[in-house]
């Protein structure tokens, strides 16, 4: 849109500007960009009602306001135009009148008047009045300069002038004809063909409108002013030849600039280093492009516009490339910014699981290095003020780790004492007493903190195994045992680093046990009714009976097991 904004800009100011041709000339190039524009914009819009998979027989383009705007504007410059174009030609019209008029009046000069003195200052001033009405379109100038040059003719030979007075009349004109030829001739010597141009149609103009000269020089100067008129065209005619040729040339060179920017245009590039590279590239083709002359008119403007199209194409992808790194670059920037937030919270807090901080402080550090580039200057800074986070968390970690290994040695020491204990522990055969014994084992056991972590498992399954040899002397139905020790099992779980993640685990094995034991206990039901309504089935229906009890038996000993986790 801002290339329409610009072009409608443009229109504004010639609408401000003098009637002139110029004014309207340059109307016609911006309309020209203005419609090839909005074919580009229209061509985008379709492609990508395409890609949303639409038919394109059924797309039609959104109305842009910028399109009323331009023909408002447009319509104004036309109206002037054709006002303008109506004046020319009233004017046109004005001076042909003035040169019939004129021409009439030499008419009537040649029919009615008979005073040679009077005659002559008539003919004098329809002359002057003839050269001051100024020219005449081609289409009109043969015609009417034919008649009137007639009439001079006949107003010569007709009216009976002095034979003195004719003679000096032929010899004046004589002298003027000749000067003509000198200018004439002189052109040839003149560089410019533009400039010859202009003058050799003056010089042709006043020719013709020059009176008679005494017969016996009309043949000389006839073929004298052919031979120079011939020379200056054929001067011209070669000019243009040598040019066309050049303009040739020049638009073959064009063309293959063209090609080259095209080529470039039509590429997609993703990295800065690139897009500078076929900047400067594209640059480079455009200096050269501006060091070739015009090619042919009609071809030259074409191409121009294609070529010109081709850079607007690269210069919008590469506007486009960038603006999107700086949209990328400032949600990088707002990530990073929260993630120096959260690092820094973290630094500055106090820390109950130094190993869940850890775990969000490296994570911080890896949507870091995910959260893509910033500005160069901003970079730094942001890295800064993170990696003063990262560092003020790790060096507290490391002080406070120096006292902690100290303190997990010590508390390794309680537990092997402890388990020594335990297992020098001898039952009294009381069964509440030895039970109340084994508890305030696994009490001693949970109220001792953390040891080094890789002494953590070897002394848990040391206690483990010398507090279940106990459990198994305690004097008491299988089923208590087995059920006692499990909750103490459970109430350890609840007390671990990783209570959360284990007690949920078990959890979901008994759950998946409760589940398969009721699929199992169904059947059992099915087949039990089965043979109780079948004869001579005595046998099987016994085993599925006592099956049946087992199953439903087992059933309720895990759901109390599963109950235990929510009474820790």
């Amino acid at each position: 849109m801002v290339m329409k904004e610009e072009i409608i800009s443009k229109l504004e100011e010639l609408v401000k500007e003098n009637i002139q041709e110029e004014v309207f000339s340059k109307a016609d190039e911006l309309k020209n960009s203005y419609l090839s524009e909005c074919e580009k914009i229209q061509q985008n819009q379709l492609q990508a009602f395409m890609n949303e998979g639409g038919n394109a027989d059924d797309f039609a383009a959104p109305k842009d306001p910028h399109d009323d705007r331009f023909n408002e504007l447009l319509h104004i410059l036309y109206d002037r135009e054709k006002m303008l174009k109506k004046m020319k030609n009233d004017e046109v019209q004005s001076r042909i009148k003035a040169k019939e008029q004129v021409i009439a009046d030499l008419e009537k000069l040649i029919a009615e008047e008979t005073n040679i003195g009077k005659a002559f200052s008539q003919f004098n001033e329809l002359q002057s009045k003839w050269n001051e009405i100024g020219n005449v379109p081609n289409r009109e100038y043969k015609n009417i300069q034919s008649v009137y040059h007639r009439h001079v003719h006949n107003f010569y030979y007709n009216m009976k002038l002095s034979k003195d007075l004719r003679e000096l009349d032929f010899k004046r004109n004589l002298e003027h004809r000749q000067q003509l030829l000198v200018k004439i001739e002189a052109l040839l010597q003149i560089e410019s063909i533009n400039g010859i141009e202009r003058m050799i149609s003056l010089y042709r103009m006043e020719w013709s409108e020059l009176g008679p000269t005494p017969p016996e020089t009309i043949d000389e100067l006839r073929k004298r002013y052919r031979e120079l008129i011939g020379q200056v065209y054929q001067k011209i005619r070669v000019h243009y030849q040598v040019r066309q040729k050049e303009e040739a040339g020049n638009l073959v060179l064009k063309q293959a600039l063209l090609e080259r920017a095209k080529g470039i245009a039509a590429e997609e590039f993703d990295k800065p280093k690139q897009w500078q590279t076929m900047t400067d590239t594209l640059n480079g083709i455009f200096e050269e492009w501006k060091t070739i002359g015009y090619g042919p008119k009609k071809e030259n403007d074409k191409i121009w516009h294609e070529f010109r199209a081709a850079l607007n194409t690269f210069y919008g992808k590469k506007r486009e490339f960038f603006n999107a790194i700086k949209k990328t670059q400032k949600d990088n920037k707002e990530k990073k910014v929260a993630i120096i937030e959260k690092a820094e919270a973290i630094a500055n807090a106090e820390h109950e699981n130094w190993d869940e901080s850890t775990k969000e402080i490296l994570n911080l550090q890896k949507d870091w290095k995910d959260a893509g580039h910033v500005e160069p200057w901003e970079e730094n800074k942001l890295w800064k003020k993170f990696r003063d986070a990262c560092d003020k968390f790790f060096n507290a970690k490391r002080d406070q780790f120096k006292s902690r290994d100290a303190e997990q040695l010590i508390n390794l020491e309680k537990k092997q004492e402890l388990v020594k204990r335990v297992e020098a522990f001898e039952l009294s055969g009381k069964t509440e007493d030895d039970l109340q014994a084994l508890r305030a084992f696994s009490e001693e056991w949970k109220s001792i903190s953390h040891v080094p972590f890789k002494e953590k498992q070897k002394i848990w399954e040391k206690f483990k195994t010398a507090l279940d040899a106990k459990y198994d002397g305690v004097k008491m139905e299988n089923k208590d045992r087995h059920m006692h020790k499990f909750r103490n099992n459970v109430e350890m779980l609840s007390r671990s680093d990783e209570s959360g993640n284990l007690m949920k685990k078990e959890q979901n094995l008994i759950k998946d046990k409760i589940n398969k034991l009721q699929s199992t206990i169904n059947q059992y039901e099915n087949n039990l009714g089965f043979f109780q309504n079948s004869k001579n089935m005595g046998g099987l229906l016994a085993e599925v009976e006592s099956n049946l009890a087992n199953a439903r038996e087992e059933l309720k000993l895990l759901k109390e097991k599963l109950k235990m986790f929510s009474e820790v």
